[in-house]
């Protein structure tokens, strides 16, 4: 779009005697001068820009930004995380404080003990036992450990200290050669059993706040969660975020804490004792039990979670317990990508430079930095909710872009004359959808809350029982399938050129002929509902092969004047449509429950477009519509022909012809499988007077 000089372009022409207002990156002119300034400003701006996008870059690897940095996530992940109550498939068996006085024992520790615990584990059919101990020096009862090791059914895995990686960080240089070759004797006495070695190690920073997984690169085998959850070196590639839960107060003990009180918790000491370990050893069966130290000042770790709730360390295996849950639940979500991390931060800088150029407006200026800053704080959870790692977010990047973008810019805007008139244009293409956006630029004052009354092609859908089946299948499930379905039939309709209007639950609200009216609005809104009748069909068919259930699609289509526009408060508008026609095209959707039909059309899109066939099935009134309407269902393929005879006898009974009854009763006796023309036969029997239908209700 191109801007005269009064509208905040380049200057006027000097032959004409003009004086302009020379926007930022106004065109040189003759003026060395002018000339020196604008490459000024652009190489100021080029080099703003560069140094806005190199923040999010580099911002973990810096030591002040980087601490900020991970207080931010550590803010967010609390925030973030799940209230959950206790943990169904999960055990922990803590060699604790109690532990250590009643076995007298605590570097090595107690190995008879936790063979008990690990043979209790195999006797009462846990899934996996998984042991946070490595073993890096004899003792008088290892022989009960490894007899114990060697002896049980149930899947073992544990962690193992490899020397040449993980290993160099849990043993001292004095000790460490010794310690390999013991732990290695240690293993070779059940190696071929059905222990397996895994890595000890998590992801921690110098504060030792447990916020991640472990690097692939610094593993000779897998963590221990991924290993018990059934993954191998090759199939575990994930090095993202630990995603953590949260304790709901109401469903934990009072010695429960927020960060760890999710697992059900056992004292190893329990194990001693006959009795009770008959007794607690059946709260194991069917779940992966892990074994590990719960020592004062040992191995023990900050999380977000704990770090944001002020609360104590929790044990190495809590942690190791969290990440168990993780892997069970496959819930390993995507690191941001490098070229989306510089999109994000060019928007964040954009909208820093824009908000720049108002810096002589207190109230307008404050107002965009609020937003923006709201925005900032909200990209998190946008892209956490769609399914990328909050840990590989540069979130205080991206605030130091914008910041940088707004005072870098804001000079610029001190440096050059008021008018930027452009900006805003570009600015508004951002907020607003494409369609509605190229209105306003070229029309401004349409940006109000009012509309206009123009004829319109409004579409309807609903799922048949959807709020049946949702109440039969987990929330996940309904969500995922009801996701996929609107995207689906989203795409159709933007794909014949509709607009879409609104969804509501399952519900699709569309139109043609707004905000631009075209000739072929009439035969895209039948071809799309059509098209869309044939997408709901190849969805349920998808779902039905992987034992999962979606109700049919009904679809009503109408045409008629309503009221179209922005409506709203002055804070949020919505572009949309208002009037007895759009209810019209929502009952004729509900109609098809009563018609054993999927499409239904009004007689004005019938008229509308001409060149599809279809059946005609009756004059109805409907609940909410004193007029009568006739309806059709549009059809395709082999189907015409049928829609062709029913439409011949329709003709011979609106003219008074007898014969148009028996034609349709013999139409329907050869197509017993079809309940629309057997809905249409009975209704004509019922109105044998003439007439119109009368519906029951939507």
């Amino acid at each position: 779009m191109q801007l005269s000089a009064a509208e905040g372009g380049d200057s006027a022409d000097p032959q004409q005697g003009g004086v302009g207002k020379p926007s930022l990156f106004a065109l040189p002119g003759r003026d060395r001068k002018r000339r020196r300034q604008f490459f000024r400003r652009l190489a100021i701006a080029a080099g703003l820009l560069l140094a806005s996008l190199a923040p999010p870059l580099i911002v973990k690897d810096l030591p002040v930004t980087g601490g900020v940095e991970r207080l931010v996530y550590d803010f967010y992940l609390s925030f973030l995380a799940e209230e959950v109550g206790k943990d169904q498939d999960i055990v922990i068996l803590e060699y604790d404080d109690s532990t250590a006085r009643s076995t007298q024992k605590t570097s090595p520790i107690d190995r008879a003990l936790v063979a008990k615990a690990i043979v209790a584990a195999d006797n009462a059919g846990a899934t996996a036992i998984g042991v946070d101990f490595f073993f890096a020096q004899p003792t008088d009862d290892e022989d009960e450990l490894t007899d114990a090791l060697r002896s049980v059914e149930t899947d073992v895995f544990m962690v193992y200290a490899d020397p040449e990686a993980d290993g160099g960080g849990f043993w001292s240089a004095e000790i460490g050669p010794d310690s390999a070759a013991y732990q290695d004797e240690f293993w070779a006495k059940f190696s071929q059993n059905s222990v397996k070695k895994t890595s000890p190690m998590i992801g921690t920073d110098s504060s030792n706040i447990a916020r991640s997984w472990p690097e692939k690169t610094a593993l000779s085998q897998p963590p221990l969660a991924a290993a018990m959850a059934g993954m191998d070196d090759d199939s575990f590639k994930f090095d993202g975020a630990i995603t953590y839960t949260r304790l709901d107060p109401e469903l934990g003990e009072m010695e429960d804490t927020v960060a760890a009180g999710m697992f059900p918790t056992y004292s190893l000491s329990t194990w001693s004792d006959p009795v009770l370990s008959e007794i607690f050893s059946q709260q194991l069966r069917g779940r992966y039990v892990l074994i590990g130290l719960d020592i004062f000042n040992a191995d023990r770790f900050s999380t977000p979670i704990s770090r944001m709730a002020g609360e104590r360390k929790v044990p190495g295996v809590t942690v190791h317990a969290h990440m168990l849950r993780q892997a069970l639940d496959g819930n390993f979500p995507a690191a941001l990508p490098a070229w989306l991390i510089l999109i994000i931060a060019l928007g964040f800088a954009g909208a820093g430079a824009l908000s720049a150029q108002h810096d002589r407006r207190v109230v307008l200026l404050s107002a965009l930095i609020i937003i923006q800053l709201s925005a900032l704080a909200a990209m998190p959870l946008l892209l956490n909710a769609a399914g990328y790692d909050l840990f590989s977010l540069p979130i205080t990047g991206w605030a130091l872009s914008w910041l940088i973008a707004l005072i870098g810019f804001g000079y610029l805007a001190r440096m050059r004359t008021s008018t930027e008139r452009a900006f805003a244009r570009d600015a508004l293409g951002k907020y607003l959808p494409a369609t509605v956006a190229s209105e306003i630029l070229d029309n401004p004052e349409k940006l109000t809350l009012e509309g206009e009354e123009r004829p319109l092609f409004m579409l309807f859908t609903d799922l048949e029982g959807f709020t049946r089946i949702s109440h039969s299948q987990p929330p996940r499930t309904t969500a995922r399938i009801l996701n996929y379905y609107l995207d689906e039939m989203s795409e159709i309709i933007l794909a014949h050129g509709g607009t879409i209007d609104k969804f509501v639950g399952d519900a699709i609200v569309a139109f043609w002929g707004a905000p631009i009216a075209s000739e072929t609005d009439a035969a895209n809104a039948v071809s799309c509902a059509l098209a869309l009748h044939d997408c709901s069909e190849r969805i349920r068919q998808q779902l039905s092969d992987q034992g999962e259930s979606l109700g049919r699609t009904r679809i009503g289509l109408h045409y008629g004047p309503v009221i179209v526009g922005n409506f709203g408060g002055r804070q949020r508008i919505q572009y949309t449509a208002l009037g007895d026609a759009m209810n019209t095209a929502a009952r004729l959707e509900g109609a098809n429950k009563y018609l054993n039909t999927h499409i239904l059309v009004s007689a004005d899109i019938q008229q509308r477009a001409p060149d599809f066939s279809y059946r005609p099935m009756g004059q109805i009134v409907m609940a909410g519509v004193d007029t009568p309407i006739r309806v059709f269902e549009p059809v395709s393929g082999e189907a015409a022909n049928f829609a062709e005879q029913v439409g011949h006898a329709m003709l011979l009974l609106e003219s008074g012809d007898p014969e148009g009854a028996v034609k349709l009763r013999a139409l329907s006796e050869d197509h017993p499988d079809d309940k629309g023309i057997a809905s249409l036969v009975s209704r004509i029997d019922a109105i044998a007077g003439g007439g119109a239908y009368v519906l029951g209700s939507k």
